[in-house]
């Protein structure tokens, strides 16, 4: 891939530009706990990057009944109580201003619903440095499937082999290969997948990679 060719990158939201996992995880604990689910913060922290229903079910071992009832106490409590912690990483800004500034488009591909996501970018001052928002629910399959990723491709205008995909979890891997586009682990947590191409720390790593990327 020629820097010619690198016309977009397309972002995870959770864990990749904002602080949230550990935000997630408390607050799908404690709606567990109000349902006399018994499961800990850490154990929740592995299914984020998974869309909400997802999680409800693995946390509610496939109660449809009771994982409806979870995210609803979860959106809640998240909503009114955590919302407000919701911080960006340092090197986000610099990281997308140095991208624009190349002329590579920028998008999200995120779990959250649209709306949310819209919100969410807004309320952190960057939604204006995306060209592209696609949340989890304008796509018939969730990630892992690839549909958030090449929905943001097309609506980028790129081809998948045009894009990097850049994210913090195993999911966002699986995704991005699936839709055909090379793949950035941002490690903040130390976590690994395997047969990825590239695993940074931070999104400065990831940035000088995508303009040296052949």
């Amino acid at each position: 891939m020629e820097l010619d060719r690198v016309k977009a990158v397309i972002f995870d939201f959770d864990g990749t530009l904002v602080d949230t996992v550990r935000l997630l995880a408390e607050a799908w604990a404690r709606a567990a706990s109000i349902l006399n689910i018994s499961v800990t913060p850490e154990e929740i922290e592995k299914y984020v990057g998974l869309a909400g229903p997802e999680i409800s079910l693995k946390i509610t071992g496939g109660d449809e009944a009771k994982a409806a009832e979870l995210r609803r106490l979860k959106d809640h409590i998240y909503e009114s109580e955590y919302v407000t912690k919701m911080r960006l990483f340092d090197d986000v800004k610099p990281s997308l201003n140095i991208l624009r500034s190349k002329g590579i488009k920028t998008g999200v591909a995120s779990s959250q619903t649209s709306r949310r996501l819209k919100q969410y970018l807004l309320n952190l001052g960057i939604l204006k440095m995306f060209d592209v928002l696609i949340g989890s629910d304008v796509v018939v399959r969730r990630k892992p499937e690839p549909d958030v990723f090449l929905k943001a491709a097309e609506l980028l205008r790129v081809k998948p082999d045009e894009c990097f995909a850049v994210g913090d979890t195993c999911f966002d891997y699986e995704s991005a290969s699936k839709a055909g586009m090379r793949f950035i682990l941002v490690s903040r947590r130390g976590n690994t997948c395997d047969n990825v191409e590239f695993t940074v720390k931070s999104l400065n790593e990831a940035v000088s990679i995508i303009l040296s990327a052949k």
